[in-house]
């Protein structure tokens, strides 16, 4: 069963490829969906009451649908672009799931999207909540990232024993 965190997280997820993409992600992966890989990733690092990032990784082959119907067909050429689109998503999905897991009078402060690396992150953030919906015949999954002293104020335990960020 999904923790509230994740149950958060999912929503957010739908909601944002909902409204910003204009795209129906699909709950229930087909078995196409859960193999695609997810080979580009944006992240939105975050500070307040709560520390870490919210990575959001998706199926290269999707992000042309994605940011044409962000941007409008002709401004959707590019990879750089539809990275930037991928990042915009990444950046609202932060910004509406921090109220709901930091509380509504919370404060935090967003850096800007960044393309995310695993091999490169130096942030220390223990993978902490999860989310994956399936779009056309990719994917998309969302990781909120949270640095020790988050994971304790949430009541989270702190033992490193977290999934990675796949």
């Amino acid at each position: 069963m999904p923790s509230t965190m994740e149950q958060c997280l999912s929503q957010t997820l739908a909601a944002t490829f909902e409204d910003l993409a204009l795209i129906c992600p699909d709950y229930t992966l087909s078995g196409k969906q859960s193999e695609a890989p997810v080979d580009v990733a944006m992240a939105v690092s975050f500070s307040g009451p709560l520390n870490g990032q919210l990575v959001l990784k998706a199926t290269s082959h999707i992000l042309p649908g994605i940011a044409e119907n962000m941007l409008g067909s002709e401004a959707a050429e590019g990879m750089a672009i539809q990275r930037d689109a991928l990042g915009e998503l990444a950046n609202v999905m932060c910004g509406n799931l921090l109220p709901l897991i930091g509380g509504a009078q919370a404060v935090f402060v967003l850096s800007a999207p960044q393309e995310y690396s695993a091999d490169r992150d130096t942030s220390r953030c223990l993978p902490s909540a999860r989310a994956c919906v399936g779009i056309e015949d990719g994917r998309a999954v969302a990781q909120l990232l949270l640095s020790d002293d988050s994971r304790r104020a949430l009541g989270l335990t702190v033992d490193g024993a977290t999934a990675s960020v796949a």
